[in-house]
């Protein structure tokens, strides 16, 4: 495959992210498998382990194709020609051994040397000033993305001749229209009254057996007082009542359920015999 030495930008940023995430997958995975079998073990050599694992990824990538994991996908690698023995050497030691020194001084030294902290501080705090610095003359440049990179004199090169980003739109359409939909579903759902068209559609279902006659115009007594027995459910969520309530029909509910029903729909009416709340309003049992 002919190698073309532009690559956009914005594709060796994605190429150091999928590197990244990929390498994390590998290792959570393995690490989380290893834990399962022997947590005690697992916490012993963890450093090691992460050095191992680290090292694999590396000799599976660069080492052997001259490109990250993250690169391949993209169909990017670094230069060959620049990428020498000794570039590689000093490409394993300042990408892979740094994280298990730090894990090493943290996990290895049962005293703290003041000294030795204090000089990974100053190295991490110095490689991230320097990081940025690169950033910006990466944007500048559009060459070497990483501090590796420019200190190891390392740059990207494409494999495909055609360079235009390719950018699939079926999936940011469809990603649109589910996020319109989910605002209008946030606008809409506060403002439907789920209770009112849950006693429709029970009017509806049973034919009109449930009318709402109001206790002033019902035949019998205008008032029963209910009776809470052991075996008493309320009558809308057929659970043990919880601070029970009635509205003079002799049927027992929950303050929630009876409260939330009436005040969210004027025209609520006891789902077993049909009467509406009467004008005094919801009593304690």
């Amino acid at each position: 495959m002919e190698k073309n030495k532009y690559v956009p930008r914005v594709n060796q940023i994605d190429a150091i992210y999928l590197n990244k995430d990929i390498a994390r997958l590998i290792r959570d995975n393995l690490l989380e498998n290893l834990q399962a079998i022997s947590p005690v073990l697992f916490i012993k050599i963890q450093p090691e382990l992460d050095l191992l694992i680290q090292s694999a990824i590396w000799f599976g990538s660069v080492g052997k194709r001259c490109s990250t994991f993250g690169q391949q996908l993209l169909v990017l690698a670094y230069d060959a020609e620049k990428l020498t023995v000794s570039r590689l050497v000093l490409h394993f030691i300042l990408t892979v051994l740094p994280g298990y020194v730090k894990s090493w001084e943290e996990r290895r030294l049962t005293r703290r040397v003041e000294w030795f902290s204090e000089a990974i501080t100053w190295v991490e705090n110095s490689a991230l000033i320097l990081n940025i610095l690169n950033y910006f003359r990466f944007l500048k440049t559009g060459r070497k993305p990483t501090l590796v990179d420019y200190l190891l004199g390392l740059d990207y090169i494409s494999l495909r001749n055609n360079q235009r980003r390719d950018i699939g739109y079926k999936y940011l359409t469809r990603e649109l229209l589910w996020g319109g939909f989910m605002e209008i579903l946030g606008l809409v759902l506060p403002i439907i009254n789920f209770r009112k068209l849950q006693r429709l559609l029970k009017s509806w279902t049973f034919g009109g057996a449930i009318s709402g006659r109001r206790l002033e115009d019902r035949d019998g007594p205008a008032f029963l007082a209910p009776q809470m027995t052991l075996s008493t459910t309320c009558t809308f969520c057929g659970e043990r009542p919880t601070l029970p309530h009635h509205m003079g029909c002799g049927h027992i509910y929950c303050y929630y359920c009876l409260n939330a029903n009436v005040l969210t729909d004027a025209s609520f009416c006891c789902p077993k015999c049909g009467s509406a709340c009467p004008d005094s309003g919801i009593q304690s049992v």
